[in-house]
Order: structure tokens, then sequence, then C-alpha cells
């Protein structure tokens, strides 16, 4: 009886090879990049009313509907796939990590390119890529 028991609690203890960190880092990922990937679909569809918008309060350059149209449908491809990524990582696949850190990092070049986009977002993406990538060796 007592080894029937044992057995049980490492069977318990066996299931949950996710650690908690990575846990909080992948509810993290799955909140931010899923209102990110939303927000994004929703300006697809409102690209025409964007681009006026964007028209009206940028001095030096002006920017057609099909450029927004392009950046906005760019930037859904990318949070969605990083999404995606986030949850084959919450699943321990190392092909998860391989489309969030690719997907991440082209978001994390194009907010070095474009000069009027905080630091601090670049920071973020880069600090998620290496947080994750400190549990690679857990991921099959």
């Amino acid at each position: 009886m007592i080894q029937t028991d044992q057995k049980k609690e490492d069977m318990t203890e066996v299931k949950r090879t996710r650690p908690l960190f990575l846990e909080l880092l992948c509810i993290f990922s799955f909140v931010f990049f899923g209102i990110i990937s939303i927000l994004f679909l929703l300006s697809v569809f409102y690209s025409g009313w964007i681009t006026d918008v964007v028209n009206q309060y940028t001095l030096k350059s002006s920017y057609s509907k099909a450029q927004i149209l392009i950046i906005t449908l760019g930037g859904f491809i990318l949070h969605a796939t990083a999404f995606a990524g986030a949850i084959q990582i919450w699943n321990l696949k190392k092909s998860g990590y391989y489309f969030f850190s690719i997907s991440t990092l082209i978001a994390a070049v194009y907010h070095l390119i474009r000069h009027n986009i905080p630091v601090s977002y670049t920071a973020l993406y880069i600090a998620l890529i290496i947080l994750f990538g400190l549990f690679y060796r857990k991921f099959r």
C-alpha cells in the first residue's frame, strides 16, 4: 500500500515538467501577442481610415492605403506566428521556439529600423526570446 502511494506521487511529479516561470512567460505571451494580433487584424479591415489619420498627423511623409495595409498585414502575420509559437512552447516543442524567435526577431528588427518606435518595445521582444531560450533544453 505504501509503495503504490509513493508511485502515484512520483507519477504526478513526472507529469509536471514545465517550470512555473515558463508557464508565466507563456501566459504573458498569449495575452500580449493575442491582443496585438487581434488589433492588427482589425486594423487590416480599417486600413483606409488609418491611412487618413496617419497622413493627417504626419507632416514629413504621406502613406498610401497599400503601404498601411502591408504594414498592418505584416504585423498581424508576425504576431500571430509568435502567438502560435507560444502555444507550441506551452507544449514544450522546439519548433515553437523557432517560430516564436524568428517572428519576434523580425518584429524587433523592424522596430529598430523605424525611428519613431521606442527602444523599450524592441528590448521586450528580445528579452522574450532570451527568456524562452533559457528553457530550450526542456523542449522536445
